[in-house]
């Protein structure tokens, strides 16, 4: 009883971590979740924003699953919040979050991450993506959902100058009606009661079905695929949705 009571408390505090409000941005609708698949979990989700024209939506997840998960959780979201202060690209910063994070982890331990920031103004995506799935992107004049994928390896992994050399940025110029999801591996590796995996493909269908939707609306439409899809089943791992979609 005393264990299943701190693992609430655990549950309760890490939920507090992550947006408990989405940030207001001219030109964007936001919308993201977190679903731990026991009572705490090495996923994550932030949003980053220091001006009103920019923000950086950062989504992680850490190897393995419990309370080992969640406590370099915490810390990896301490330490990417804390750089971003001094107003680095996302490539920047993962260079920078890896270089600590190799100190801080156990060696079995890595951090996959994705990050971008978008710039209203000049409507633009910076993507860096350090050994996570693609970022999924939906571009309204060609209606069609493509995966972006740069270069990069997991935090934490190897030393400095082999991450820095593998780490790509890739500008992206996105226009209204252009919808960019992110997601973890617990999203497309969800399973259904034939061991059948949701998969990419089928997280890219969804996602085109539903581009006509506000933010928030899409994101509880994958929620829902994925409960239709699992079908019962018992969620075996974390699962983290954020939405971006440009408006005019």
């Amino acid at each position: 009883e005393r264990l299943k009571h701190e693992l609430a408390i655990a549950r309760r505090i890490q939920m507090a971590s992550l947006p408990q409000n989405t940030p207001k941005v001219e030109g964007l609708e936001i919308a993201g979740i977190s679903i731990p698949a026991l009572e705490v979990g090495g996923d994550y989700f932030d949003y980053l924003n220091g001006v009103p024209n920019r923000i950086t939506i950062i989504v992680g997840d850490v190897s393995g699953k419990g309370t080992s998960a969640a406590l370099y959780m915490s810390k990896v979201q301490g330490i990417l919040r804390s750089l971003h202060d001094f107003g680095l690209s996302p490539r920047q910063l993962f260079i920078r979050a890896n270089h600590l994070l190799r100190q801080a982890l156990e060696r079995k331990s890595f951090v996959t991450s994705i990050g971008g920031d978008f710039n209203t103004t000049s409507r633009q995506l910076a993507l860096a993506r350090a050994g996570h799935l693609p970022l999924f992107y939906y571009h309204a004049r060609r209606a069609h959902v493509e995966k972006i994928t740069p270069k990069g390896l997991g935090l934490g992994l190897d030393d400095d100058g082999i991450f820095a050399s593998e780490l790509e940025e890739r500008i992206i110029a996105y226009e209204p009606g252009d919808v960019f999801l992110f997601v973890t591996d617990g999203v497309t590796e969800a399973h259904n009661g034939n061991g059948a995996e949701f998969g990419e493909d089928q997280l890219a269908e969804v996602l085109a079905q539903n581009v006509h939707n506000h933010a928030e609306q899409i994101r509880d439409k994958v929620i829902s695929a994925l409960k239709h899809f699992a079908n019962n089943i018992e969620q075996h791992d974390d699962q983290t949705i954020v939405v971006v979609k440009a408006t005019h």
